[in-house]
């Protein structure tokens, strides 16, 4: 009655998946197939208000619905946990946003201001995402008056998209995403705001922080380290992580009082920047993210003058664009939130999360994989631009040659590299170099006492000059290094530092046309017209020579 002719064997009542949503089973004896029967779907309420997501099965024939698990913080103060509880906080310290309370994943998520010590009144606010073996670190730096998002891994800077087993990175330099694909956890950055999506079926019940506890109940939301719930604004401060600095920016955030009732003699403040969020302009979204915290943050911020204005919609807008919603609302604000790019690129609503570049592997490998993600906000090439690459960050007309510093060569460029001339070749749109020419130049004559030939390179040609011997001299291993003509040398003492021996310092022989004793012995007594030659034969063991003995000399 068994399948015994089924590999592997099947026993009387077995079942099995074949692949495609279809089961097999074994009858008494015989293998029978049916469509798969997925069990029945509950429905739950969502705390925070969210849409249900559906999650398959790893066969992808069978779902079951979870609740989404969203932590927003925006604007430096406003904060919206996991089951959808708002609240204000902003002390300027380290705190644990995201803990597990029982470690399964080892996964950690702590904010915090990072203030740069040269401006004070820059603190951009820091994510600090531990996970595994890896800590990356999304912040902000300040160029030319302009913030720009960066990423750390493990103390590296690293520039997006970056991809390893357990990290997968993209920027678009307004919004910066983090994937922890193997816990299906994205964390989205954008220097005033932040949103972290942790999958309920993994974190369920097992997280704690200023994020709350991820478990569809508002009840227990906020707790502190001891597991007293309490309010959220009292519970948050409660999670510094130990050992931190806190600080102080020289500007202080207004605190937020909409909770008082507005005099009767004012009044009552409706800005209207903030009506954008519930109008038809977010309209598509409003079925996918709740928009009635983002609303109140807006009011209390604009009410209250915070420089904050644009950071609800902003984060708003961010949490729509992870949900497959992107709504293009700059325009709307008459140039409040207009948005910050580099001189070099433009402003695109909903843009790439991966921009090409010239670079083909780099498209083949980054572009494959994000052709199913979402559009975002960011700065992007013009158009009839390409981007060289994520580290130069330069827009390019064509993309030429690679120069060896690694910036860009358009066509026709010429350059000098290692004595070589180089030209980006407009045809083979490749390098192409040659040996620097030199030109020939006759070499001058050093016959004068005290001179000697030495060379010098210039731009990669060698020319050759006349210079006093002496031991001031420095000169190149392959100079001659031998006395002149008609000169009294001596060791000197000194060592030249390029050839480690010591140097020869020559002075012109002094001759002595009086000396009728000479001229006897070489048989012309002509004391006017006599001239003495002195060939050194036997090398002096002192470093100078003191007087010449005759028998050490040949007197010609």
């Amino acid at each position: 009655l068994d399948c015994n002719d089924e590999y592997p064997p099947r026993k009387n009542g077995d079942s099995w998946d074949v692949g495609n949503c279809t089961t097999a089973m074994c009858t008494n004896g015989t293998i029978t197939t049916m469509p798969t029967v997925c069990p029945t779907v509950q429905q739950p309420i969502c705390a925070n208000g969210r849409r249900v997501s559906r999650i398959y099965d790893d066969n992808g024939c069978c779902f079951h619905n979870e609740c989404e698990c969203v932590c927003d913080v925006w604007g430096g103060s406003h904060y919206l946990t996991f089951d959808g509880k708002s609240y204000d906080f902003n002390k300027n310290c380290s705190y644990y946003l995201v803990k597990e309370i029982i470690a399964k994943y080892n996964l950690t998520i702590i904010v915090n201001h990072d203030c740069d010590s040269s401006d004070s009144t820059f603190c951009p606010m820091a994510l600090t995402v531990a996970y595994k073996s890896f800590t990356v670190v999304l912040t902000q730096l300040m160029s030319s008056g302009i913030s720009t998002n960066v990423v750390f891994v493990n103390q590296k800077r690293i520039y997006p998209p970056y991809k390893n087993s357990d990290l997968h990175i993209t920027s678009t330099d307004v919004i910066i995403t983090l994937e922890l694909q193997d816990i299906s956890t994205k964390i989205v950055y954008s220097g005033s705001s932040l949103s972290i999506d942790l999958p309920y079926s993994l974190f369920g019940g097992n997280t704690e922080g200023q994020c709350g506890t991820c478990d569809n109940s508002q009840a227990n939301e906020c707790r502190s380290p001891n597991g007293q719930v309490g309010s959220c604004s009292d519970t948050a401060g409660l999670w510094q992580v130990p050992d931190t600095p806190c600080v102080t920016p020289t500007v202080q955030p207004t605190p937020r009082t909409t909770s008082e009732a507005p005099s009767s003699t004012q009044p009552a403040c409706k800005p209207a920047i903030c009506d954008l969020l519930t109008s038809s302009l977010f309209a598509p979204c409003h079925t996918v993210v709740p928009r009635g915290p983002f609303v109140t943050s807006c009011v209390s911020d604009v009410c209250n003058g915070s420089s904050n204005s644009c950071s609800s919609l902003e984060a708003y807008a961010t949490e729509c664009a992870n949900k497959g919603v992107c709504v293009d609302w700059r325009n709307a604000t008459n140039g409040l939130c207009e948005p910050k790019c580099p001189s070099n690129k433009v402003y695109v609503a909903c843009g790439p999360s991966v921009e090409p570049t010239c670079n083909d592997r780099y498209n083949e490998q980054f572009q494959a994989e994000a052709s199913t993600n979402y559009t975002k906000e960011g700065c992007f090439c013009p158009h009839g631009t390409t981007l060289f690459n994520t580290v130069y960050d330069t827009c390019v007309t064509s993309c030429g040659c690679v120069g060896p510093d690694g910036k860009p060569k358009q066509l026709g460029d010429t350059w000098t590299s290692d004595c070589q001339t180089c030209v980006c070749d407009k045809d083979s749109m490749s390098i192409q170099c040659e040996p620097v020419q030199c030109q020939s130049v006759q070499s001058p004559n050093c016959s004068e006492p005290g001179q000697q030939l030495v060379n010098n390179t210039v731009n990669c040609c060698t020319t050759q000059s006349c210079a006093p011997s002496g031991a001031g001299e420095t000169t190149t291993p392959s100079e001659s290094l031998m006395p002149g003509p008609c000169q009294e040398c001596y060791c000197s003492p000194q060592m030249d530092p390029v050839t480690k021996l010591n140097i020869i310092t020559c002075t012109p022989v002094v001759c002595n046309t009086n000396c009728s004793a000479v001229s006897s012995l070489t048989g012309h007594a002509n004391s006017h017209n006599t001239f003495i030659t002195v060939t050194k034969k036997k090398r002096a063991s002192s470093h100078h020579i003191a007087q010449a003995n005759l028998s050490n000399w040949d007197l010609m």
